[in-house]
């Protein structure tokens, strides 16, 4: 996976072009196909997903940050479906855990990301 640091701007506009949002704000949390309006203003966290890259806004003393997370030909990743338990928010969340080896060869997590989602 290709990790690239970006600005709050560039992460919105790039984000703004997938399919499906994970949306944190101080008084909600909303999950599911990207939404036409994103107030800035009480944003905590903003997780832009496909199944080939996640685009995340968040907050870093107290600034708009952002980072691509994108797949490239040969990864490895194992993923897992989990139910969603409020409805509200839709019915599974597919969750994808890039793989990495140390330098004595055993796998590990290197990171996360969501990469679906299923609504009601």
């Amino acid at each position: 996976m290709r990790v690239e640091r970006i600005s709050a701007e560039e992460a919105l506009r790039r984000g703004r072009k997938l399919p499906y949002a994970l949306i944190r704000t101080v008084s909600s949390v909303t999950l599911g196909e990207n939404p036409e309006q994103i107030e800035t203003e009480e944003l905590l966290e903003a997780r832009f997903f496909s199944d080939t890259e996640e685009i995340r806004l968040f907050r870093q003393d107290r600034e708009l940050k952002g980072a691509a997370f994108i797949q490239e030909m040969g990864d490895c990743y194992l993923e897992k479906a989990y139910q969603i338990e409020n409805p509200r928010l839709g019915r599974q969340i597919t969750v994808r855990y890039e793989l990495d080896a140390d330098e004595d060869g055993q796998t590990y997590i290197s990171s996360t990301r969501i990469s679906g989602w299923k609504g009601n």
